[in-house]
């Protein structure tokens, strides 16, 4: 743990994410390690933490799975730093989401696409998600429509990609 730490406060902040792709390697020991400082509570551990994790998860998505509650706890943290919303949502897009979590998940979702304040990777990211879940859930589909409908105009041009594509 300690090393992985120090890798993570290295000054090195380009180079996070692919030294810790390699140090996690094939081990979803070190995954769970690096996984626990994004919901841990040092915040700046935290933050730099979970960009690399969104990768090494998208890569070996199982590897997540038992860590979704807390991660989703992590975002709803007050004060939680976006880097932390942006990398669990993000991750969300790869992972096969239990069943028990999914409306906690579409209610974060819909909640992130609605703000206004909301940053647009999240916006985005979340629609994926509910893009996603939306083949199990059929009957959340117009409502996803009528949000992405009002909002189209007055949102960023990631938001409007994931946008157009989900509305076809």
């Amino acid at each position: 743990m300690k090393q992985l730490e120090e890798l993570l406060l290295s000054p090195r902040l380009m180079h996070h994410a692919q030294m810790m792709s390699a140090w996690v390697g094939n081990s979803s020991k070190r995954f769970d390690a690096l996984a626990s400082l994004v919901y841990g509570d040092d915040p700046v551990l935290a933050q730099k933490a979970a960009w690399p994790m969104t990768y090494i998860s998208e890569a070996h998505p199982e590897w997540i799975q038992k860590h979704l509650p807390a991660l989703l706890a992590a975002t709803k943290k007050p004060g939680v730093h976006t880097a932390i919303v942006r990398s669990v949502v993000r991750s969300l897009q790869f992972v096969s989401i239990p069943q028990s979590l999914h409306g906690e998940v579409m209610d974060s979702c819909f909640r992130y696409i609605e703000d206004i304040n909301e940053k647009p990777a999240v916006k985005a990211f979340a629609l994926t998600v509910l893009y996603n879940l939306s083949k199990q859930y059929p009957d959340i589909l117009p409502e996803i429509k009528e949000i992405v409908a009002s909002r189209m105009d007055l949102e960023t041009p990631a938001f409007r990609v994931r946008a157009r594509v989900f509305l076809k």
